[in-house]
């Protein structure tokens, strides 16, 4: 019959052993706090638009559908261009979108408008810059839904340092994404001035939610929804997947789906979008050696880079 002594010694023996289980158990299962999370999201977008995304251009193609209400399609438009990322005097990055043919016709003077672009001198690039915006809307399908926020990358703005004190954060959930247990954080813009604004300079506050790698702060999946309110009542939704891209080494977006409609007009008109992306190669913009433009899809308002959303008729970014 065991003594005391030894029950004593085989019940901290087991304590011990049930302690070094748990630690281990927690240890494996652990993952980062949502504020860590948060960092490393801050941190790898940082990083992404200086190191990675700016040094890189890639050839996007872009499906455009306006359909009725009974979702029979009214009109198709199909944009051939090449996509880059600029950054402007004020260190803010935007879009470049040079839109090279429209529905199998040739756009004039591809080539010509990227190195036009950059050979102004810096304090005149802003100005080149919102022109740009301007003719590359005039390319997208539904008058009803002037636009200039169907960049795959733009979403990013949202979780950039700077934007910390003006966008709203929390976990929405976990899902598994191209092999990862992604968190879904979803966002929403608390302050103004917005990224997003109408063509009288009014706030379009953003929602929505990204999908992170919480260990290391990679974006897998984006998503962005403008308007549908009273006060702006046509709505944008769209949703970007990113993949590793090998011959880069890095995550590149591959594809961007969009839906443009209003939620307060049963009977109005809808516009879906699919772009991919395709053709990554290197790109230095301070020192442009291959053919392919730029159309900037942002435009300048005060003291922010901004976009636009407006309802009913398209009106110049000013």
């Amino acid at each position: 019959m065991p003594s005391a002594r030894t029950n004593r010694v085989s019940q901290a023996a087991l304590t011990l052993t049930v302690l070094a289980l748990a630690s281990a158990s927690l240890a494996g299962g652990q993952t980062a706090t949502f504020a860590e999370a948060m960092r490393r999201a801050h941190r790898y977008v940082t990083l992404y638009e200086d190191h990675e995304l700016s040094t890189v251009i890639a050839r996007e193609r872009y499906h455009q559908q306006l359909l009725d209400r009974d979702g029979q399609t009214k009109a198709e438009r199909t944009l051939l261009s090449d996509y880059l990322l600029l950054q402007l005097p004020n260190e803010d990055w935007v879009a470049l979108r040079d839109v090279y043919d429209v529905d199998g016709t040739a756009v004039a003077d591809r080539g010509a408008r990227l190195k036009a672009l950059l050979a102004v001198p810096r304090e005149q690039l802003e100005r080149g810059v919102m022109k740009m915006a301007r003719e590359s809307a005039g390319f997208n399908l539904g008058e009803l839904y002037y636009r200039t926020v169907n960049l795959p990358t733009f979403a990013l703005r949202f979780l950039r340092p700077a934007s910390r004190n003006r966008i709203e954060f929390q976990k929405a959930g976990e899902e598994a994404l191209d092999g990862t247990t992604a968190w879904v954080i979803a966002f929403k813009e608390a302050k103004g001035p917005t990224f997003s604004a109408t063509p009288d300079g009014d706030d379009v506050p953003a929602e929505g939610r990204f999908w992170i790698d919480p260990e290391s702060g990679v974006v897998l999946r984006s998503e962005m929804i403008l308007g549908g309110t009273r006060r702006v009542p046509a709505r944008a939704t769209i949703t970007v997947t990113y993949a590793l891209e090998p011959s880069l080494g890095f995550r590149v977006p591959i594809e961007m789906r969009e839906r443009y409609d209003n939620p307060r007009r049963k009977n109005a008109d809808v516009v879906t979008a699919l772009a991919t992306y395709s053709d990554f190669r290197r790109f230095d913009w301070r020192n442009p050696v291959l053919p392919g433009g730029g159309s900037a899809d942002a435009t300048r308002v005060g003291a922010t880079t901004r976009t636009l959303l407006s309802v009913p008729r398209a009106q110049p970014a000013r």
